[in-house]
């Protein structure tokens, strides 16, 4: 069969589940709640198996997929959402999410690397094995052994402090009631101030921008106000269930179910911000699943009808805060964003120049008015070499979509790097003499590079992507004329690990199994 017509079916698999025969807005509730009670059960779990706590993980990339396809196949609803979820009901909504929409996700990572020339397919039967093509450099291998070590269990306990939240607990039951099966709880400042100060910590120990930003409609200290109030509201409510023993009790109350109204009062309370503000930053973080690249995880408010919003608490406990702000904020042509990241970007500059001992270094410099500017260029009169880097910012990516979007910011900065490289070796003297202000002859040695902060993956032969953080470490230990060639001969980029090696993960779906690249362990 056609590698096509397999992903034809694999997109109709879906439309059997029953989710779909609710109105839209209703199986958003329904697949919402059914979230949040995996992600109880995941979380008291991870303490005698860690490892459980990637399921929850798995399980925001799997929810994604899932309202994603509720906005395609499911009918406006325009009455109020039943509030109560039968067994049959969650029995479907954790179907949906763990044997349709999570293996959907991995299998989509391997049809657009397909679809972007960067695996090959075959079909042999009912298997269909995506690899790595030849033709690929290093770069996506090291790509995959980066975005495996930023979700190591380390990380994912900072983001949800699974001791701290369940040693909290008895402490807040004193202050949880139960009428007509709704949950309730007094939000006083003794109640809130063990949460915000996690909320706050969550916030310390993913922040890497600076405090300073401001965007066109509020300022990153603004949305900081707003996260801590919102997540610490979300860890009171997620720790309330998690004081009920009646399973049907703790799902119908998994979710955050309020007014607008009621959320910016609420916020304007806690974190003293005006209300236009809040405004603008919850239209912000609505979802939307008609956006390209939408991502709950980035926009996790969901508007309802009747002016309502849900709030799934994990979607908050369990995101970097600033980095799923970028990911929106970077698509609302916020000129602001783009001033900020320029900042950064010469933020780097300077990080490179105080790397490197080197009297003859460029910065910022013109060359002509059709060619970009040389960001940041050093000169060697001794090795009679000059290495010239144009320089990238990006957010860390998390999805594949994601990914190959900044693959397509660096294929960008490689085509300036190249319009750089032919014009410094028309005349390489009078580059030298033009960017350094120094004498040389045309044996110079001269190498254009982009320079990222973050995701490096590039199908870019000509032109090497190499991670700031790298070559900082080649200028530290190695020559200029050395640091060149290693650069030139791609040999900066991640090896693979003793006992690591690239892999399969099968996963099975629609009659057919999978083999999708991935890092493994061999023991």
């Amino acid at each position: 069969m056609d590698i096509r017509e397999i992903e034809r079916l694999v997109d109709e698999e879906h439309w059997k589940s029953p989710i779909f025969k609710h109105g839209k807005n209703q199986s958003y509730y329904y697949l919402l709640s059914s979230f949040e009670e995996l992600c109880k059960s995941n979380l008291s779990s991870s303490i005698l198996n860690p490892s459980k706590i990637f399921e929850i993980r798995n399980l925001m990339d799997a929810l994604n997929i899932a309202l994603i396809w509720a906005d395609s196949l499911c009918i406006e609803d325009n009455t109020d959402i039943d509030a109560h979820i039968s067994d049959d009901i969650y029995r479907d909504s954790c179907e949906l999410l763990y044997d349709y929409a999570y293996p959907y996700s991995v299998i989509c990572t391997g049809y657009i690397s397909y679809s972007r020339n960067s695996y090959d397919a075959t079909v042999n039967d009912n298997t269909v094995i995506f690899d790595i093509r030849s033709d690929q450099n290093n770069s996506l291998i090291s790509d995959l052994i980066r975005e495996g070590s930023n979700s190591d269990i380390g990380s994912m306990a900072k983001l949800i402090p699974t001791f701290k939240l369940l040693n909290s607990v008895s402490e807040l039951k004193k202050h949880i009631s139960v009428e007509d099966g709704e949950i309730g709880y007094i939000n006083s400042q003794e109640v809130s101030a063990t949460y915000r100060e996690i909320a706050t910590h969550q916030w310390d120990v993913t922040r890497t921008l600076p405090t300073d930003w401001e965007f066109e409609l509020f300022s990153l200290e603004d949305y900081k106000k707003f996260w801590i109030s919102v997540t610490a509201l979300c860890y009171i409510h997620f720790c309330s269930g998690l004081t009920i023993t009646d399973s049907f009790i703790r799902r119908n109350n998994g979710v955050i179910k309020k007014s607008r109204k009621l959320i910016i009062d609420y916020i304007e309370y806690d974190s003293k911000l005006d209300r236009k503000t809040i405004d603008n930053i919850l239209n912000y973080l609505t979802f939307n699943p008609k956006k390209k690249n939408v991502d709950i995880m980035y926009q996790p408010i969901v508007s309802m009808q009747n002016d309502m919003i849900l709030i799934s608490p994990n979607l908050f406990m369990g995101s970097n805060p600033e980095r799923n702000l970028l990911s929106v904020v970077s698509t609302m042509n916020d000129k602001k964003y783009f001033n900020n990241v320029n900042g950064l970007e010469t933020v780097m500059v300077s990080e490179l120049e105080s790397a490197v001992s080197y009297s003859c270094i460029a910065k910022h410099k013109k060359l002509r008015e059709d060619l970009p500017d040389v960001d940041f260029a050093i000169y060697d009169e001794e090795t009679n070499s000059a290495l010239i880097c144009e320089v990238k910012w990006f957010a860390a990516a998390d999805s594949t979509k994601e990914v190959f979007a900044k693959e397509d910011e660096i294929t960008h900065g490689c085509k300036q790097a190249e319009d750089i490289s032919t014009y410094a070796m028309s005349d390489k003297k009078a580059f030298v003499k033009q960017v350094f202000q120094a004498d040389t002859d045309e044996a110079v040695d001269i190498l254009c590079c982009v320079v990222a902060k973050n995701n490096i993956r590039t199908r870019n032969s000509k032109v090497a992507v190499i991670d700031l953080k790298r070559i900082k470490e080649l200028f530290s230990k190695h020559p200029l004329n050395d640091v060149i060639n290693i650069i030139r001969n791609h040999e900066y980029e991640i090896p693979l690990a003793p006992g690591m090696t690239v892999t399969h993960k099968d996963i099975k779906y629609a009659g057919f199994t999978f083999k999708i690249p991935a890092i493994g362990f061999e023991f």
